[in-house]
């Protein structure tokens, strides 16, 4: 009978895909954070590294005035990367695109009490007579006062 496992020990497989991806997901983190380094600062909280590929370095931007802002810059960072970054010192071109980031839209959800119907109720406070400690007797009562008559 096969029993579960752990979902990172399938993961670590070195004969897996996901293992791969996984490891060019982990590189690819470890050079946007270098390439962020050397990006100058307002700019570089408004763009992240996509992918290097051969000779090219695609950039997404969080808006089309950072992307405009980053194209701007491309020659001089570029110098700059191949100096600084081995892992850059082939890349002859920079792309840049537009991807905008994921606001969370800060809606209240309207957090209505939860209601339990006069059967739950019944059972809670004949529950609650029974008990003799004090605190879960409470707790059940504030239970049972979640029914709603109607």
């Amino acid at each position: 009978m096969n029993s579960p496992r752990p979902l990172y020990k399938y993961l670590q497989r070195k004969n897996n895909g996901v293992a791969d991806l996984i490891t060019k997901a982990r590189l690819l983190d470890k050079l946007n954070q270098e390439f962020l380094k050397f990006i100058p600062t307002p700019v570089n909280l408004h763009v992240t590294l996509a992918h290097v590929h051969g000779e090219k370095l695609h950039v997404l931007a969080d808006s089309p005035a950072w992307a405009t802002k980053f194209r701007f810059m491309h020659g001089h960072i570029l110098q700059t990367l191949k100096k600084n970054i081995q892992y850059f010192q082939y890349v002859k071109e920079i792309t840049v695109s537009t991807r905008p980031l994921l606001q969370q839209r800060a809606v209240k959800r309207q957090v209505q009490p939860r209601q339990i119907s006069n059967t739950a109720k019944i059972c809670l406070e004949s529950t609650a007579e029974s008990i003799d400690d004090r605190d879960l007797q409470q707790a059940l009562l504030r239970l049972a006062s979640r029914h709603k008559k109607q």
